[in-house]
């Protein structure tokens, strides 16, 4: 659309875009349309996915993560999806992404990161939609305040929250 179309264009040029609740969802490539989450499991059915506005491909965010029971969601999404990497953000939480993608967290609650690069199987391809996927070789990492995720080299810090050495 022509307002999609102008949010790429003035992101582009260093405006940052922000987003809520579906907000968030829909800044990314491939977009969390809808889905069920009521199930921890991972399934076909679980999650609908539609394009987004496409500020970056290399995250598909979800949003309420840990209110709503959103883990299955997100990493059926990941098993459509295994070259992004899943956010889920929890309410009164955010998740900025810096020029140089890297995510930093802020907030009370925590932004899981769940990274599908190193999958090794997943049985998406051969279900029906209520049955569980199984995915192999996925790795989740929990991030509070002052935590971040480079997005680049898939690399967790305790950024902030690191002791500091004497």
């Amino acid at each position: 659309t022509p307002v999609a179309q102008a949010i790429r264009a003035r992101n582009a040029h260093g405006i940052p875009v922000g987003g809520t609740s579906a907000g968030a969802s829909i800044l990314s490539e491939h977009m969390i349309a809808s889905g069920r989450s009521d199930n921890e499991t991972p399934r076909a059915d679980s999650v609908r996915l539609a394009p987004g506005l496409g500020l970056t491909n290399r995250v598909v965010i979800d949003q309420h993560f840990r209110q709503r029971d959103r883990l299955g969601r997100l990493l059926a999404a990941l098993a459509y999806n295994p070259f992004a990497i899943g956010l889920g953000v929890d309410e009164d939480t955010a998740a900025f992404i810096s020029p140089d993608n890297v995510v930093e967290v802020e907030g009370s609650g925590a932004v899981t990161v769940i990274d599908a690069d190193g999958l090794q199987f997943s049985s998406m391809a051969q279900l029906d939609d209520d049955e569980p996927v199984c995915m192999l070789g996925v790795k989740l990492h929990i991030l509070t305040a002052g935590a971040t995720f480079n997005l680049m080299n898939r690399t967790p810090s305790a950024g902030k929250l690191a002791p500091v050495k004497e």
